[in-house]
C-alpha cells in the first residue's frame, strides 16, 4: 500500500504540473503580438461585422478564463481544437508530425547510450591515463560545440562531398527503411554527439567515485574479473545521475530539436510549434505544448519508478 500511495501522490503532483504548464502556455499565447483574426481575414479585418462573426466562431469573444476552461474540457476528451488557418484538427497535425520527432528522439537516445556507457566505463577504469584524458577532452569539445555548427560540417562532408546522405528532407518509414535511415542519419548524428558527451562525463565521474567504495575493493580482493566488477557492482549505483539527465533529455527531445528540424527540414513537432506561433495559430500551439508537457511528465514519472527499482533505499523511503 505504501508504494501505491507513493505512486498516486506522484501522479497527482505531476498532473498539477501539467495543468500549470497548460494555463501558463494558454495565457502567454494571448500576450503574443498580433491577432489570428487579422491573419485569417486580411484586408476584410476592417469590416466590423465580419470580424465579430469570426471572433465568435473561434470563441475569441469570451473571457480568458472561459476560453481556458473550454480548452481544458475539450482536451480532457481528446479534442485539442482545430487550426485557425488550415482547419485541420490539432490531433491530426500532431499525428503527422510526431513520428519524425519520436524516431529522432529514440534513435538519438539509443545510440547515445550504446556509445557513452562502455566509453565511460573504460574511461573511469583507466582514470587519468592518456586514453581517459583523450576521452574527456573529446567530450568537452563536443559539449562546447554548437549543434548547428556540427550539422553544417556533417552536411558538407557526408552530403555534399561524399554524397552518402541527403542534405535535407525526411523520408517516412513507408518509403522504405533504407531511405528513412539515410534521411535521418545526419540529424541523429548531431544529437548523438552532444548527448554522448554529456552522458560520458556524468557516468565517468560517478563510476570513479563508486570504484573507491569498500564493496568494490572487496570484490577486487576476491579476485573477480574487472568486467564483472564494472557491470555488476559499479554500474548500477553509478547510474542515478545518468538516469536523471536521460529522463530530462528524453522529455526535451520529445518536442524535437527545433534548430535541427528547421536546418534539416524535418517535419517534426518542433517545426509545428514554430509554424503555429508564427501564424498565431493559438489552439495548435497550446495543443503541442500540452502534449509535450504530458509526455515530459510521464517520462519523469517513469524515471522515478526506475529509481525505486535500481535502489532499494528509495522503495524503503517511499514506504516510510
Amino acid at each position: 500500500m505504501g508504494i501505491l500511495k507513493n505512486v498516486v501522490t506522484r501522479l497527482l503532483k505531476l498532473s498539477a504540473v501539467v495543468l500549470i504548464v497548460s494555463f501558463l502556455t494558454f495565457s502567454l499565447t494571448k500576450l503574443l503580438p498580433g491577432d489570428p483574426v487579422v491573419v485569417l481575414l486580411g484586408p476584410q479585418y476592417s469590416n466590423v461585422e465580419v470580424r465579430e462573426a469570426v471572433q465568435k466562431d473561434l470563441g475569441l469573444d469570451k473571457s480568458l478564463p472561459v476560453q481556458y476552461l473550454t480548452f481544458l474540457g475539450n482536451a480532457a476528451t481528446g479534442d485539442l481544437g482545430r487550426s485557425y488557418s488550415s482547419k485541420f484538427e490539432t490531433t491530426d497535425l500532431l499525428a503527422q508530425k510526431l513520428p519524425a520527432s519520436i524516431e529522432l528522439m529514440l534513435l538519438a537516445q539509443f545510440f547515445s547510450l550504446i556509445i557513452s556507457v562502455p566509453v565511460a566505463m573504460y574511461s573511469a577504469y583507466r582514470a587519468n591515463s592518456r586514453a581517459d584524458k583523450a576521452i574527456t577532452t573529446t567530450a568537452f569539445g563536443l559539449i562546447s560545440l554548437p549543434g548547428y555548427a556540427f550539422a553544417v560540417f556533417l552536411v558538407y562532408l557526408f552530403a555534399l562531398q561524399l554524397k552518402w546522405f541527403p542534405a535535407v528532407g525526411y523520408s517516412p518509414l513507408s518509403d522504405g527503411i533504407l531511405d528513412n535511415l539515410k534521411s535521418i542519419a545526419l540529424p541523429v548524428a548531431v544529437l548523438v554527439a552532444g548527448l554522448s558527451a554529456v552522458y560520458i562525463r556524468l557516468l565517468r565521474s560517478d563510476l570513479i567515485a563508486t570504484l573507491q567504495e569498500d564493496f568494490v575493493l572487496m570484490a577486487r580482493a576476491k579476485g573477480l574479473p574487472t568486467w564483472h566488477i564494472l557491470l555488476r557492482h559499479a554500474l548500477r549505483p553509478s547510474s542515478f545521475s545518468l538516469l536523471t539527465v536521460f529522463g530530462i533529455q528524453f522529455g526535451t527531445l520529445i518536442s524535437g530539436s527545433v534548430i535541427l528540424e528547421q536546418f534539416f527540414a524535418i517535419p517534426g513537432v518542433g517545426s509545428l510549434a514554430i509554424e503555429s506561433i508564427l501564424r498565431r495559430d493559438y489552439l495548435v500551439a497550446q495543443g503541442v505544448v500540452l502534449v509535450i508537457a504530458t509526455a515530459f511528465v510521464l517520462v519523469n514519472f517513469a524515471v522515478d519508478i526506475l529509481y525505486s527499482i535500481l535502489d532499494p533505499r528509495v522503495r524503503r523511503s517511499g514506504n516510510a
